[in-house]
């Protein structure tokens, strides 16, 4: 694989066929996320196990996992690239998966818990932990109002890469799994595979597998793609618009009588 591209699982379509094909590793990374007992996940249901086009109506669709157990319905996304508006979004996403419990004609005490856990590969939070948990707490008391809503973020820039001829730490798994995502190569994987963590050594495994499925990889490079001229064209579209806006500005305040020598005296930052 050496000759090879790798993709890691900071991309989505490897991030989710590794969950789909195993459900095992699904439950234990679930277990360590939200620490639910495995052996407490009886049923678990993964709702959209297919992966969808790269586009739908022009825009760039989501490669999310959303499942059901214990009572919990549960949306698992991977986020690489940095986007401001992604807390609006997920409540968003949250609200969604309520409203779809409202429909089952459940009364409002039986409608599951929904839960998002945000995976990001930039940074959101001022603050040195790498995993963030909110629901809807009384300003002062701090008294939760209702169990429904729980949004996680973890953050992988702040959770240091495994160190060249270093063993990995083994004291909590947690950090490991972030570990597993954010492994750029096969070297880190292996290292990763000599924990004593059963969960993550077959996971790093998987994620190799993955990496030799000649499907899985095509899917994986058309994805970033995709995302690259997705991002690629927001960035233009924005920049075009801020250069029309000065344009417009400029043209506006010269009809007002004003001369390019007193506009850039004022304004010079229109002229850059």
């Amino acid at each position: 694989m050496a000759d090879e591209k790798f993709f890691p699982a900071t991309n989505d379509v490897i991030f989710k066929a590794l969950f789909v094909k195993n459900q095992k590793l699904l439950k234990a990374f679930l277990s360590a996320a939200l620490e639910i007992p495995v052996s407490e996940m009886k049923v678990l249901t993964i709702k959209n196990a297919e992966m969808p086009p790269v586009y739908i109506d022009g825009k760039l669709t989501r490669l999310d996992i959303l499942l059901e157990t214990n009572g919990k319905v549960i949306n698992i996304e991977m986020q690489v690239a940095k986007r401001d508006d992604y807390k609006e979004r997920t409540l968003l996403y949250w609200a969604r998966m309520y409203n779809e419990e409202m429909k089952q004609g459940k009364a409002y005490n039986e409608t599951g818990r929904c839960i998002c856990i945000n995976i990001l590969n930039f940074g959101m939070f001022d603050c040195e932990d790498y995993h963030s948990s909110f629901s809807v707490l009384e300003d002062k008391r701090h008294e939760r109002l209702t169990d429904r809503m729980h949004l996680h973020f973890f953050e992988l820039t702040k959770v240091p890469s495994i160190k060249r001829k270093n063993q990995p730490d083994t004291t909590d798994d947690l950090r490991l799994w972030m570990q597993l995502f954010k492994a750029k190569d096969k070297e880190e994987l292996d290292m990763l595979k000599s924990t004593n963590v059963t969960a993550i050594q077959e996971s790093a495994d998987a994620i190799l597998i993955l990496n030799k499925d000649k499907d899985i990889c095509n899917l994986a490079k058309e994805r970033e793609e995709a995302e690259m001229d997705y991002y690629s064209g927001l960035l233009n579209a924005e920049a075009k618009g801020r250069a029309e806006g000065k344009a417009e500005m400029i043209a506006e305040m010269k009809a007002n009588g004003m001369t390019d020598e007193e506009i850039k005296k004022f304004l010079p930052s229109l002229f850059k």
